[in-house]
């Protein structure tokens, strides 16, 4: 009776010791599953009651390792396990020759639990095999998407800081190009002012002074035919030549008026004045400070084009009854405000990208004084008029 309850204790010790080493091998996630898996089949043997006759298998997917001694017999303890994943596994343990009956053919009733507690061990193990190398994989193409994603992103990159650079060379040869055209309009404009005052002084001097002379000599041959009968027909020549010469002068005057570069740009600007009343219909009124500055050529040009241009606006558009010019000189700057009673307009017209004849006359002053490093400032209000600003340094 002794005999038989020691070597039971010593069978539960082996299983004991199987399922603690067993344990302690699958803990070990460093080494390569292979090993492990060839490790708990050796120790599998020791733990059966015929170690000398026990051979070992377990499969799991691609693994397949077993003892030596393994062959096909049919003394066979065996478990079949399942992963969540759907993979299936088994532990087979063999006798190699016939023994006496036990609980379940030569095998002993604890050697089943011993089994299936292996069993169990070896899914759980498996089971965070395939979860690592999931994980494994997933984290591997997480790391290849990123790259891709990283390199995709560095071209895109690449490709955005080239089409920036290209915009930015664009954008400095769009302003070089516009800064060219306003040194083109200004010169152009400076040159048409010449011309002009070149063809005004020619009316002057010669169409001007010719007239005249032919009006004198009629008036003397007038004198002298007195008799003649032809009275009605000199009368009529002189009064020809009176209105020929009157539209030359006011021709003379609108080409390029000689007051601008003879009294200045505010004598200009009140002549300007009285020109658009007699014209147009309605009341300019020009308002100074009284200082007279010096402004070089350019300036006075460009300023006194402007106001045209303005005053043109407010006669064509604004259906104004009255407009006040004021102008205000001191030593930095020379400003004059533009303001009119018309009838306004919708300041967001100004700010739309396109150019209409409406507001063309309005981008060239802008221009105009941009180029001379001047201010354009334009206020309008719908059904209360319009007030135009112009600054340019002295």
């Amino acid at each position: 009776m002794r005999d038989e309850i020691l070597h039971k204790l010593g069978e539960r010790v082996k299983e004991l010791t199987a399922l603690h080493r067993t344990a302690r091998l699958l803990q070990d996630n460093q080494r390569p599953a292979a090993d492990v898996i060839r490790d708990v089949v050796g120790l599998l043997p020791d733990a059966w009651q015929y170690p000398e006759i026990t051979a070992a298998r377990i499969r799991f997917g691609h693994y397949d390792v077993a003892t030596p001694n393994y062959a096909e017999t049919p003394w066979v303890q065996s478990v079949v396990f399942n992963t969540g994943s759907g993979d299936s596994g088994s532990v087979e343990v063999r006798y190699l020759e016939q023994r006496p009956e036990e609980t379940e053919g030569p095998f002993l009733s604890e050697e089943r639990d011993l089994i299936e507690s292996l069993a169990e061990m070896l899914r759980s193990y498996f089971q965070h095999l395939l979860a690592d190398d999931a994980l494994r994989k997933a984290h591997d193409n997480l790391e290849q998407q990123v790259r891709e994603r990283t390199a995709a992103l560095s071209a895109s990159n690449e490709a955005l800081q080239a089409q920036i650079a290209e915009q930015m060379r664009a954008r400095q040869q769009i302003t070089a190009f516009q800064e060219q055209l306003r040194k083109l309009n200004s010169e152009l404009s400076l040159a048409e002012a010449r011309e002009r005052r070149a063809i005004a002084s020619d009316l002057h001097d010669h169409i001007g002074q010719a007239l005249a002379i032919v009006r004198m000599r009629v008036t003397e041959f007038r004198s002298n035919a007195v008799f003649c009968g032809f009275e009605d027909g000199i009368d009529e020549i002189l009064m020809l030549l009176d209105k020929t010469i009157q539209y030359t002068r006011s021709l003379t005057f609108e080409i390029s008026p000689p007051i601008l570069y003879e009294l200045g740009l505010i004598a200009a600007i009140e002549w300007l004045a009285e020109h658009f009343e007699s014209k147009y219909g309605f009341k300019v009124q020009v308002v100074s400070n009284g200082n007279s500055i010096a402004l070089r050529e350019e300036v006075q040009i460009v300023l006194f084009k402007c106001v045209h241009e303005l005053l043109m606006n407010a006669a064509k558009h604004s259906q104004a009854k009255r407009v006040t010019v004021t102008i205000a000189s001191g030593k930095a700057n020379f400003q004059i405000a533009i303001a009119d009673n018309g009838k306004g307009f919708d300041m967001a017209m100004l700010e739309s990208a396109s150019i209409t004849s409406s507001t063309f006359g309005l981008f060239s002053v802008r221009e105009r004084l941009k180029y001379l490093d001047g201010k354009f400032e334009i206020c309008s209000i719908v059904g209360k008029g319009t007030t135009a600003t112009l600054e340019a340094p002295s």
